[in-house]
């Protein structure tokens, strides 16, 4: 039943995020395929998407810390997909503060806006992501002595030997 939320949520956030992409490019060249004021609809699927990111981020992190909140979310995505989100939370942000310290009004560049919810539908598509993958990375988490072991563990809970190094191309943190 989750996989059957989290596919189409997954999708709707991919296209958001090329969407958010292309009108921000298409805005730096002078040439926007809609008025300023119709690229809300960007806003608005951001509601479609983040309700249920937010109700099924719930799923992957009810067992962890709060201070492990992003490792918990993100733990089944590859390590180039959750760099990747910093990077584009680390770039629509960048692109602001640029905007502001340049002393250009962000008003004076709507293109500059169609990049925040980039952010949302990034992390969206991430954890959707992690929610459909996480049962193959969790189930291979093992000490050196072979227990198995939680997903965010250093140490085994049995027999307190080290994690094994997982050699798998998810691996955590």
């Amino acid at each position: 039943m989750v996989k059957m939320i989290a596919y189409p949520v997954m999708v709707l956030s991919g296209v958001g995020v090329l969407l958010c992409l292309s009108f921000y490019i298409l805005g730096l060249t002078g040439t926007s395929p809609l008025p300023a004021g119709d690229m809300q609809v960007l806003f608005v699927g951001v509601f479609v998407v983040w309700f249920p990111t937010v109700i099924l981020t719930d799923r992957l992190t009810k067992d962890f810390k709060q201070k492990d909140l992003w490792k918990a979310a993100l733990r089944g995505c590859p390590a180039w997909m959750r760099t990747a989100l910093w990077v584009v939370i680390g770039f629509v942000f960048a692109v602001f503060f640029l905007s502001v310290l340049s002393k250009k009004s962000p008003v004076d560049s709507p293109q500059i806006f169609v990049l925040f919810p980039i952010t949302f539908y990034a992390i969206s598509f991430c954890v959707m992501y992690s929610l459909i993958n996480v049962e193959k990375k969790d189930s291979i988490r093992r000490c050196l002595n072979g227990h198995t072991i939680s997903p965010l563990a250093k140490f085994c809970e049995e027999c307190g030997a080290p994690a094994a190094p997982d050699s798998s191309p998810h691996s955590c943190w």
